[in-house]
C-alpha cells in the first residue's frame, strides 16, 4: 500500500483583519500560494502530473463557481486538472490533506496539491426575505463572516461563547487565559526571530512576517481588555484567535513518487480522524479526536513529541493542553493563531507546516495536528517527520 507523504509547504504571511492583505482576494491567495509550492519543488505547472486539487475555504459567498477550480486555472495546472473547493470549517485545509492522503493510499493519485485560503476582510454581507421593490437598509444586512464562519447553526450560539462555555466546564480563569495569549504571542515572536517559521512563509510587497504578533504583550495590557461575549466573562479580543486573510498549503505525495522526482519527504501522514461532541462544547472536541488516534495508533500521549491545536480561543487550548496532559514543551510551541491569526479556510495546513517545522527544530518524530470546527466536530492528524 503506498505510503502519503509530504514533499514541500507554503504559506503566506498572515494579513490582519483589513490589514495588509485586504486587497487580495481569497482565490489571489490561493492563486499565490499554489504557485508557490510548484516553484520550490521546481514542478512545471503545465506538466499534467498533478492528480487532484483540494482548496478549502469557509466563506465562499462572492467569490464565484469553484474557487479552487479557479487558483488551479490561475495558478497555469491544465485544463483537464481535477478540482474541488471544500468546507469543513476551521478544519477545511486539513481535511483537504486527508482526502489526498486517501487517495495516495488507495492508488487514486500520485501527487495532490491540498490547502485553503481565506479573506476575511473580503467577505460580503447578505439579505434574507427580501422581495422586489422593498426598501433595503445597511442595517438589515448580515455579514457572511459572522453568519457563515462565527455562529453556531444550531442555535445562534457565537464562537465566541462556546469559548466561555468550555471556560466556565473547566472552571478556567481570566488569568490563565491571558498568561497563555502572552504565551502564544512570546513564542511566536521568538520563533520569527530565530527564523523558525521562515521555510514556511514566501515574502510578499505589502507583508514579510504574519501581521498579528504583538511583541511585548504582557498580562497588564490584557487586563485592561473587556469581556467581549459575556458580561462577567473571560473572553476578550486580546485572548482570541485573530480575524485574518491568508493560505496555505502543502504538496502530499507518495513516497515512491517523492523519490522518482528527487522531493523532499519531509513527514509521513499516517493517520486522521474527525471526532464530533454537543455543538455548544466544540472547543473540546480536540480530546476526542486526538484520544481516537493515540488509541487506534497504540500510542500514548508522550509518544507525540509535538502537538499543534488551533488557538481558536486561548481557554480552548488551555482545557486541550490540561485534559491531554501535554507537556508545555511539546505544546504549540511557536505560537499559535491568538499570535499568528486564524483565516478559518487556511488554518488547518498553515498548522500542519507549522508542525513539521517544530519537529525539525527539536528533533522530534510524532506529531499530532487537531482542530476544532464549529458544529461541534473535531479533526486530527498524525504525522512522522523523516
Amino acid at each position: 500500500m503506498p505510503k502519503a507523504v509530504i514533499c514541500a509547504f507554503a504559506r503566506t504571511p498572515q494579513g490582519k483583519f483589513r490589514g495588509a492583505l485586504s486587497k487580495y482576494s481569497a482565490v489571489d491567495l490561493g492563486t499565490m500560494v499554489v504557485k508557490e509550492l510548484m516553484h520550490r519543488v521546481k514542478l512545471d505547472p503545465k506538466s499534467g502530473v498533478i492528480d487532484q486539487v483540494y482548496i478549502g475555504q469557509v466563506l465562499q459567498a462572492g467569490s464565484g463557481q469553484a474557487p479552487a477550480r479557479q487558483v488551479a486555472i490561475n495558478a497555469g495546472l491544465p485544463y483537464s486538472t481535477p478540482c474541488t473547493t471544500i468546507n469543513k470549517v476551521c478544519g477545511s485545509s486539513l481535511k483537504a490533506v486527508m482526502i489526498a492522503a486517501s487517495d495516495i493510499i488507495s492508488g487514486h493519485a500520485n501527487i495532490v496539491i491540498a490547502g485553503g485560503m481565506e479573506s476575511m476582510s473580503n467577505s460580503p454581507y447578505f439579505i434574507q426575505n427580501v422581495r422586489k421593490g422593498d426598501d433595503i437598509e445597511f442595517s438589515s444586512l448580515k455579514s457572511i463572516m459572522t453568519h457563515d464562519g462565527l455562529t453556531d447553526a444550531f442555535d445562534g450560539t457565537t464562537m465566541g461563547m462556546t469559548g466561555e462555555i468550555v471556560s466556565s466546564e473547566f472552571n478556567l480563569s481570566r488569568e490563565q487565559s491571558d498568561a497563555y495569549a502572552v504565551r502564544s504571542h512570546a513564542l511566536a515572536s521568538a520563533a520569527w526571530q530565530n527564523g523558525w517559521l521562515a521555510s514556511e512563509v514566501f515574502e510578499m510587497e505589502e507583508l514579510k512576517s504574519d501581521q498579528g504578533i504583538r511583541i511585548g504583550t504582557n498580562m497588564d495590557n490584557l487586563a485592561n481588555l473587556r469581556a467581549v461575549f459575556k458580561e462577567d466573562g473571560q473572553i476578550t479580543a486580546g485572548n482570541s484567535s485573530q480575524l485574518s486573510d491568508g493560505a496555505s498549503a502543502v504538496l502530499v505525495c507518495s513516497e515512491k513518487t517523492a523519490v522518482e522526482h528527487g522531493w523532499p519527504v519531509l513527514a509521513e501522514i499516517l493517520d486522521y480522524t474527525t471526532t464530533g461532541v454537543e455543538p455548544k462544547r466544540v472547543m473540546i472536541a480536540p480530546v476526542s479526536a486526538v484520544e481516537d488516534l493515540l488509541e487506534k495508533n497504540d500510542l500514548n500521549i508522550m509518544d507525540i513529541d509535538i502537538l499543534e491545536h488551533n488557538e481558536a480561543f486561548a481557554a480552548a487550548s488551555v482545557a486541550v493542553q490540561m485534559s491531554l496532559k501535554v507537556p508545555e514543551d511539546r505544546f504549540n510551541v511557536h505560537g499559535g493563531a491568538v499570535a499568528l491569526g486564524h483565516p478559518l479556510g487556511s488554518t488547518g495546513t498553515r498548522c500542519l507546516m507549522t508542525a513539521i517545522n517544530a519537529l525539525n527544530r527539536t528533533g522530534g518524530r510524532k506529531g499530532i495536528v487537531t482542530i476544532c470546527l464549529g458544529g461541534g466536530n473535531a479533526v486530527a492528524m498524525l504525522i512522522e517527520r523523516k
